[in-house]
């Protein structure tokens, strides 16, 4: 099955848009990255500090794509996510737990920085799980540098541990639909990102 279509989008929750973004971009975002003084947890809001992601965040051809999936909308969240060697997966879930947007206001948008296999821990999907009480059996959703991952705030999704000796840094961006109100989050501390 083909899971790289936007067309697929509504009918199993989520597609991969391979080569959205140069490698040499994503090199670029990398080292702006690097720069940050980090532990490697993840970074919440790191648009505050890096030009690069805050340019991700208003491209023009990303906001269109986003456009056709929910209609107007308006970015709440950015998250650098490092995922370094060694480090544990996370169990299955839907986005909208946090959230709390509603059935598709919200959409999950997984910019790959590295590359993403199944030994570092890519994500996984139960395609069609967002529309219950069938799915497909499990999906592991490996990328390249520069591709970028669109998922329903519904679909039951998840990661392995990460058993390799390499990063698998990604940039998570949230956006939820015009009009929609959405949790805040202790943590998170979501609110809508302006230019």
């Amino acid at each position: 099955m083909n899971y790289n279509s936007e067309g697929r989008f509504e009918t199993i929750g989520f597609y991969t848009e391979r080569g959205f973004y140069s490698e040499r971009y994503m090199d670029e975002l990398r080292d702006e990255v690097s720069s940050f003084e980090s532990d490697f947890s993840n970074i919440m809001h790191p648009h505050k500090k890096s030009p690069i992601i805050k340019e991700i965040i208003f491209d023009g051809v990303l906001r269109g794509k986003i456009n056709r999936l929910i209609g107007n909308h308006c970015p709440i969240q950015s998250q650098m996510r490092f995922k370094p060697p060694a480090s544990n997966g996370f169990p299955y879930h839907q986005d909208d737990y946090w959230t709390r947007a509603g059935f598709g206001n919200t959409v999950n948008v997984l910019v790959h920085i590295d590359e993403a296999t199944i030994d570092n821990g890519c994500i996984y999907v139960l395609p069609k799980s967002h529309k219950p009480p069938f799915h497909e059996d499990r999906v592991y959703l490996t990328a390249k540098p520069g591709d970028v991952t669109f998922l329903h705030n519904h679909v039951l999704h998840g990661s392995d541990n990460n058993n390799s000796d390499k990063f698998r840094r990604s940039l998570l961006l949230i956006y939820v639909k015009e009009g929609c109100e959405f949790q805040k989050g202790e943590n998170a501390k979501r609110e809508i990102i302006h230019v």
